[in-house]
């Protein structure tokens, strides 16, 4: 006689709870995040991008060798090459320092710094409630599953992600979630080598 038992995980209406409510605060941060992106800081830097786009802020010059160099205008410093020996220096430096004007205008009469400073805010406002969730143990599989999604699903495996890879805080708090929720009966149908070798 099969004496095999499984012990299901309980859930707890607390660890819930608190779950839902970090999720709700996520969601919510996520959609403050999304709708002012979307309706405010891309149109702005779309405009900026048409009426004004960010120039380089650098200039070339070409010596009698017919060689090619590139000499840096500081943001910081715009007239750093004011004094130079050189009147073809001096001229496109000054080039540089009226386009790198005419930019930062720009974007004084759009809001654009205000814009970014909001957008980044909610950003990270955003991913302050992201790694709440990460870092909090998932009280079910369903938010195990979350975590695993948000950490290795087609979301950040897209080209365009800033990141393939997470901090080990992250990592750490998911497998523990993973060990704890998956013991027993699922954990010995998981074949690590076939897990990495995916």
């Amino acid at each position: 006689m099969n004496m095999h038992a499984t012990i299901a995980a309980v859930r707890c209406p607390t660890a819930n709870r608190l779950w839902d409510v970090a999720m709700l605060a996520y969601q919510s941060a996520r959609s403050d995040f999304e709708r002012f992106d979307t309706a405010v800081w891309q149109p702005l830097a779309d405009e900026l991008d048409r009426i004004s786009p960010r120039p380089d802020l650098w200039f070339e010059v070409v010596a009698q060798s017919g060689q090619t160099a590139r000499y840096q205008v500081p943001a910081n410093d715009l007239h750093a090459w004011g004094d130079h020996v050189s009147a073809v220096f001096r001229t496109k430096a000054a080039e540089v320092r009226k386009a790198w004007l005419d930019h930062r205008a720009a974007q004084e009469r759009l809001g654009y710094d205000a814009a970014s400073d909001e957008v980044e805010r909610l950003c990270n406002v955003m991913c302050d409630r992201e790694r709440d969730l990460l870092l909090m143990p998932a009280p079910d599989r369903s938010a195990l599953l979350w975590k695993l999604e948000r950490l290795f699903g087609s979301e950040v495996r897209r080209e365009d992600e800033f990141c393939d890879s997470w901090c080990p805080d992250w990592i750490n708090a998911v497998m523990h979630d993973a060990g704890r929720l998956l013991s027993g009966y699922e954990a010995g149908h998981i074949v690590l080598e076939q897990a990495f070798a995916a």
